[in-house]
């Protein structure tokens, strides 16, 4: 492709972590922008709606714009805004929700209440999915599925950092590890790994590596293999599971079921969905995982279910419910779907959903219209597929009450939001 140069002028950050700008009437996508600032782009991509770019000089540099801490950043595709200073980052991500939810949702009146930034803006995860790649330890490059050798990523947090050299000397005993996936509890400082492999790796060796490789706060490894796109489990060896603990809630976690990457806003995020949750008669809580809202939510009702279609999170979420003496949950191996469907014409007076990227599916929106309970608690990590469901909720009779914004993802353009609908009388 014959490269182009353009000289832009950034008129502010959208989803996806582009500056904006237009050139000739077509929106042009710049990647390393920053807000109100003055640059040159090379064309990366040339469509006919739109032009993506990448910012090759400064010349006008927003007051925003820092340089990036980590020196793997403009390779590595894990961080998308380093190069802005938080404040403007949580600034700019408040203008993209509000923004969506007036073009895509045409909500003009937005009950919005402030962002509740990470108490760390580095650090802060818990789970990472390392890359490897002839001997190179890491995350894909943003343009290319090649591997960026690291010495440490500075979203994660500092004992996950601490297993990198492990993971390399692990390199010697298994060639063809494709990626090493870590689920990481801070508060009992314990570790289980999930192996990614293309060939089925000796138990005995696994082992071996587990009792002798590895640092004694690795409890276990899983041996996994790849068909298409999903990963499946072998075996494993010592532990499947970590504990994690979230005030007075305790919380089993295995390797395949998901929980919170952002450990700093654990408390604030379970405290402001039962928040905005108020008190309940019975309760559905349509994208359960193991439990984090579900089992605390239990105590501001008199009944609540939790669905997931993920069976490990179900088998957690039922263990995790014992342990913390919740006899007033119980939990479902469901699509949100199949669970809202059998509730028909049940009175329910509080929904939770925390769906995907993606958002609701049509039917799901469907259901909720058709059961229509009294209070419906949306986590989105989505704005524009959040915007397209507000938009039909209150086409359906919703009312948008409160909305905050959790920055649950600092250095990356994903936002994360908590919103609270209720019936129109």
């Amino acid at each position: 492709m014959k490269e182009k140069a353009l000289k832009l002028t950034i008129e502010k950050l959208v989803y996806g972590g582009y500056g904006f700008s237009k050139l000739n009437g077509k929106a042009v996508f710049v990647r390393f922008a920053s807000p109100k600032e003055l640059v040159e782009a090379k064309v990366i991509k040339e469509k006919k709606d739109y032009t993506e770019a990448v910012v090759t000089k400064v010349l006008i540099s927003s007051p925003a714009r820092r340089e990036a801490p980590c020196p793997y950043y403009g390779k590595c595709g894990g961080c998308q805004i380093q190069h802005i200073n938080y404040e403007e980052q949580l600034r700019s991500k408040k203008e993209i929700l509000l923004e969506s939810l007036d073009r895509i949702g045409k909500v003009k009146e937005v009950p919005y209440e402030g962002e509740i930034p990470s108490k760390k803006e580095f650090n802060y995860r818990i789970r990472v999915q390392f890359k490897v790649q002839e001997n190179k330890v890491g995350f894909f490059r943003w343009d290319r599925k090649e591997v960026v050798d690291v010495e440490e990523c500075l979203l994660a947090h500092e004992k996950i950092n601490e297993l990198i050299p492990y993971i390399k000397e692990v390199l010697k005993f298994i060639s063809d590890l494709q990626e090493v996936h870590v689920n990481y509890s801070p508060t009992r400082n314990e570790a289980t790994l999930k192996f990614v492999t293309i060939t089925h790796t000796d138990e005995k060796l696994l082992r071996n590596i587990l009792d002798n490789v590895l640092p004694e706060w690795v409890v276990g490894i899983g041996d996994y293999g790849k068909v298409g796109n999903s990963l499946v489990k072998r075996y494993k060896v010592g532990r499947e599971h970590v504990f994690m603990d979230v005030g007075k809630w305790q919380y089993r976690v295995s390797n395949d079921s998901f929980f919170q990457v952002n450990y700093t806003l654990w408390e604030d995020f379970l405290r402001e969905v039962m928040e905005f949750s108020g008190n309940y008669k019975k309760g559905l809580d349509l994208h359960s995982g193991v439990g984090f809202f579900t089992i605390p939510l239990s105590e501001q009702g008199n009944f609540i279910e939790g669905a997931d279609a993920n069976p490990s999170a179900i088998k957690d979420a039922e263990y995790n419910a014992k342990i913390n003496s919740r006899d007033n949950v119980i939990f479902e191996e469901a699509t949100a779907f199949r669970h809202l469907k059998r509730r028909i014409g049940e009175v329910i007076n509080l929904v939770v959903v925390d769906p995907p990227r993606s958002g609701l599916l049509r039917e799901e929106r469907d259901l909720l219209l058709k059961n229509k309970p009294d209070k419906i608690v949306y986590i989105s990590c989505n704005p524009t597929t959040f915007a397209r469901d507000l938009k039909i909720l209150i086409r359906g009779g919703y009312e948008l009450k409160r909305l905050k914004l959790i920055d649950n993802f600092p250095q990356t353009y994903h936002i994360e939001s908590i919103a609270l609908l209720e019936i129109r009388d």
